[in-house]
């Protein structure tokens, strides 16, 4: 991560982190993996843009840069877990919407993940979770367990057009 510096984000960087979350060039939608992009839901304009900034207007979006001052990832950091994860029984940190560029995604990626986990020993929570997406081989899941991460529950959440967005929680200890 020497190369790497992250920063709490805000309106500025919306654009940017959105367009990780939408683009090709974003781990979300890599070209072996073309499936992905049709477990995304799109709308005019996108919920995710709504999400995504009224994170950075609280202050919970978290910008992983390069030397060059080039945002290479994101990421949101609450203390509140998504409806499908089960309620933490002690106070935790959960980590939404990590995204990053192809090109930078090990660091970037590994960077965010140290972060939130410093954030979350500052704010005194002892639990780090998240989710991803498990489709296709896993190979998400076995990303997450290499940064520390630890597979706990598997889930199914119901989209607008019946389909269902297969995923897996997990979790870290800080």
């Amino acid at each position: 991560m020497w190369d790497m510096k992250v920063t709490e984000g805000g309106p500025d960087e919306v654009g940017d982190f959105v367009a990780m979350l939408h683009d090709y060039d974003s781990w979300l939608v890599p070209a072996r993996y073309p499936y992905l992009y049709e477990t995304l839901e799109w709308e005019e304009p996108p919920r995710v843009v709504k999400q995504v900034l009224r994170h950075a207007r609280a202050g919970q979006t978290r910008i992983c840069w390069d030397l060059l001052t080039r945002i290479t990832g994101g990421s949101v950091l609450t203390g509140e877990a998504p409806e499908f994860a089960p309620p933490a029984e002690e106070p935790e940190l959960y980590l939404h919407f990590l995204v990053t560029r192809v090109r930078f995604r090990q660091l970037s990626m590994a960077a965010l993940v140290t972060d939130a986990r410093a954030e979350a020993a500052r704010c005194g929570a002892r639990l780090l979770r998240t989710h991803c997406w498990t489709g296709e081989d896993g190979r998400f899941v076995r990303e997450y367990e290499e940064l520390g991460f630890t597979a706990t529950l598997e889930f199914e959440e119901l989209r607008s057009d019946g389909s269902f967005w297969r995923g897996q929680v997990l979790e870290m200890r800080v």
